[in-house]
């Protein structure tokens, strides 16, 4: 029999025809209802079968996979099935959940999910056959395949039904979308390491407490023409996080605005409360932004005018800010008198910094030398000419 060929225009009408087909029967089915599939809403159709625990679901193409999680009626189902197709839906086996499969992971945070615990096993998996019973002790969970238990390992262990158990066969490969784990009960409840209340196994070792500190400090004052860069650390059980992504976020978004460096720039004066988060923990800093005020800087440069030749002298500096004398840090260099060259009539001998002095050492030779003087970040300059003189 030949195979029916479509044009794409007609493949695409059949397309819609079928699609419109299957929207009608929706529309009419005493079957329909509308279930949640991931985070959306879908309606689809939902049929008996002569397993309680069992549904089998009918959606448009592409409505679901096998491995997908469907909320409905209150209850967590698993597509157990790669689903089958023809031109107008889809169908597969869902099996009700009973369990929620959970554990701490790598990173210390929980893991939940909905998952088919067995106690005995169909020989035909979800459809109609005889029932094995399982050997003593052991157990068959299934989960959906993901970016989360797609890392479970043999021995991992987990709390069920208030009895502990170990993994000690895991199968990513067999059915598609699920991950099948093989249980054998361990006998090994132990209160100082599981969380028997929430029936988590290895919680204390491993459960994640992370703190989050900004280390510029609660409050910090910047003017409308500065900016702020947040500096904040991460630890885990006081092991520090190494490159955390942290979020920022602001109480009023009119003051500043920030990005996902924590680089703040103002906007206009006001205050604003700026929030870090990690893995939902979180922390805060309130920003104040002033006016900016224009700030004029000046220095002199106390000491006497000359010195005589083969001597030492002292000088000190000031620095002003608007007229007001404020702490800085000093810079003094020597050159000849026309303020650029090199000068051999004197050297500088020591200079402090932060005490903001300097001792000049006049040479043999007598003339003049400038001593120059600047604060910390050059804003503020001047210099003075010293006379090198005879002794008498």
């Amino acid at each position: 029999m030949n195979q029916t060929y479509y044009s794409g225009f007609e493949k695409e009408q059949f397309d819609n025809y079928a699609l419109r087909g299957f929207n009608e029967l929706l529309g009419v089915s005493p079957e329909a209802y509308t279930v949640i599939i991931g985070d959306q809403e879908k309606r689809v159709i939902i049929q008996q079968t002569s397993k309680d625990n069992v549904l089998q679901i009918l959606s448009e193409l592409n409505g679901y996979k096998a491995g997908d999680v469907i909320r409905h009626s209150q209850d967590s189902y698993i597509v157990m099935l790669k689903p089958q197709y023809n031109q107008m839906y889809q169908k597969s086996k869902i099996e009700m959940c009973n369990i929620n499969l959970k554990w701490v992971d790598s990173e210390g945070s929980i893991q939940s999910f909905p998952s088919v615990f067995y106690y005995n096993k169909s020989s035909s998996g979800i459809d109609e056959g005889s029932i094995i019973n399982l050997p003593n002790g052991h157990r068959q969970a299934v989960v959906q395949k993901n970016g989360h238990t797609i890392k479970l390992k043999r021995d991992k262990r987990f709390i069920i039904g208030g009895e502990a158990f170990k993994v000690v066969d895991v199968d990513y490969v067999s059915d598609e979308g699920l991950v099948n784990l093989s249980l054998q009960s361990s006998a090994d409840l132990n209160s100082a390491k599981d969380n028997l209340e929430l029936e988590i196994a290895d919680y204390y070792d491993h459960i994640a407490d992370y703190k989050i500190n900004i280390t510029n400090g609660s409050f910090a004052t910047i003017n409308t023409e500065q900016t702020l860069q947040l500096n904040v650390n991460v630890t885990n059980r006081n092991i520090l996080v190494t490159s955390p992504v942290i979020e920022y976020s602001l109480s009023n978004t009119n003051v500043a605005s920030i990005d996902s460096t924590g680089f703040l720039k103002p906007i206009a004066t006001g205050s604003v409360f700026v929030t870090a988060t990690y893995n939902n923990v979180s922390t805060q800093i309130e920003i104040s932004v002033t006016e900016s005020t224009a700030y004029s800087y000046t220095c002199e440069i106390i000491g006497v005018d000359d010195i005589k030749k083969g001597r030492t002298q002292t000088y000190t500096a000031k620095f002003y800010r608007n007229g007001v004398e404020y702490p800085d840090e000093s810079k003094f260099s020597l050159t000849d008198d026309d303020g650029i060259s090199i000068t051999n009539l004197a050297t500088i001998g020591a200079q402090d910094s932060v005490n903001n002095s300097c001792s000049v050492i006049a040479a043999q030779t007598l003339g003049y030398v400038r001593l120059h003087l600047s604060n910390a970040n050059g804003l503020a300059t001047t210099n003075k000419r010293i006379r090198i003189k005879p002794l008498y």
